[in-house]
């Protein structure tokens, strides 16, 4: 972001704080919808970035809501968007929370179990409604991501063997239940547009498979997404050129191309460059051999999904918004929580800082807050800015603390 509208920012408002560039989802929105077939509907993973300011501008360039809780359906309606076309999954639906998207208009649930399955039809038959479904699938062949979510032991899905099984059709045929395609997501951050292409053949080849084997017309394929972009630094992003056209191709080979349409979801290619954390630095610390620079922000804010002891220490970005000169510097960067694992890089080269001084850390607008230990050590959350054009357009702060309850009764 601009030095000087960070500047400004910050002598509005108190550090630290993440700041979103409505500009840059509207972008990304649109290269991202631009690179995908004809036709393809596409998907907004609440669980990237549920800012609602965040997800109406990704609603306002043409994608649908992904979505897993309570609190992601409430963003969601804050966010304008109409339930009715949500995808709501998750390995561990509750009652309560299935009954709380039914009441909202959801129709559309990804299952994930036999159990899963079963609470989806029992809570359609007490809401007199019919819930419409996509098998999530977890194959058996593993894809080329950084994290895969299929080909290992997962809680996410069925094994495709279980739904391969003699009984299998006749486990499905439950009231309420409209068996309507299948959802594969086979990982995340992946590399390569010929790496999507190929997840994606193989996300319509599973449902072709289980159309075959369970006897239903297969309307939709959810393939997933997985699309790359650095996290909370200025590492290289994917060039989407041909994607279109490999993709295309893939759809256009399938059997399932007349009958169904092709979902794809993704989070972190909408919002993530949107975002910067800018904090202030508190203290800059000699100690023996090693430099050590307090910010007053750390892993309660900048977790990167990864909870304690697994920060990327060696690939956080630190811009300097108010730089100071002189000669550059060695420093671990800290944050103030009493926890030596409070570190969010160690060892890196930057100008000289001083105490007072404005740092950002790019790239954070996916798994960036809602992502971080935010409840440990009781600090308030940042604030949330969200801005378009170097105009603040809507100003959020994320709920902690705790409430207390009625008191339980005494005869329990």
């Amino acid at each position: 972001m601009e030095a000087d509208f960070a500047i400004r920012l910050a002598e509005k408002f108190e550090t630290p704080f993440y700041a979103y560039d409505l500009g840059e989802v509207q972008k990304r929105t649109q290269e991202l919808r631009a690179a995908l077939p004809l036709g393809a509907r596409l998907l907004h993973s609440f669980k990237a970035n549920p800012l609602p300011a965040v997800a109406q501008q990704i609603r306002l360039g043409g994608a649908s809501a992904e979505i897993t809780s309570d609190g992601e359906l409430e963003a969601a309606r804050l966010a304008g968007h109409d339930l009715r076309e949500a995808l709501y999954g998750g390995p561990g639906k509750t009652n309560h929370e299935i009954t709380s998207a039914l009441a909202a208009g959801v129709r559309w649930f990804s299952c994930e179990s036999w159990l899963d399955l079963q609470r989806l039809s029992g809570a359609a038959e007490r809401a007199g409604v019919d819930v419409q479904i996509l098998l999530r699938v977890n194959p058996a062949e593993a894809p080329q991501a950084r994290l895969a979510m299929t080909g290992v032991e997962s809680q996410f899905g069925f094994d495709e063997s279980l739904l391969l099984t003699v009984d299998a059709r006749a486990r499905l045929n439950l009231p309420g239940i409209k068996i309507r395609g299948v959802h594969v997501y086979f990982g995340t951050q992946v590399a390569s547009v010929e790496a999507i292409a190929q997840n994606t053949r193989r996300a319509l080849e599973t449902a072709l498979r289980l159309e075959t084997a369970l006897g239903f017309v297969c309307s939709v394929v959810n393939a997933g997404g997985g699309f790359p972009w650095p996290y909370a630094n200025h590492g290289p992003t994917l060039d989407f050129s041909g994607m279109q056209a490999a993709l295309t191709a893939v759809w256009q080979e399938s059997p399932l191309h007349e009958t169904a349409e092709l979902w794809f979801e993704a989070g972190r290619y909408l919002c993530a460059s949107s975002g910067s954390l800018v904090s202030r630095v508190l203290d800059v610390k000699p100690s023996r051999t090693r430099t050590f620079v307090v910010l007053d922000t750390g892993i309660h804010h900048l977790g990167g999904m990864a909870g304690l002891g697994r920060i990327p220490r060696s690939a956080v970005t630190f811009q300097n918004l108010s730089p100071q000169g002189g000669a550059e510097i060695t420093a671990d960067i800290v944050g103030p929580l009493c926890t030596p694992l409070d570190s969010l890089a160690r060892g890196v080269k930057m100008p000289s800082v001083a105490p007072g001084d404005l740092l950002a850390v790019p790239n954070v607008g996916a798994y960036g807050l809602t992502a971080s230990l935010i409840g440990f050590l009781s600090h308030p959350a940042p604030i949330e800015i969200a801005y378009l054009h170097g105009e603040v357009v809507q100003v959020w702060r994320w709920r902690t603390g705790h409430q207390q309850l009625p008191q339980v009764p005494s005869s329990l």
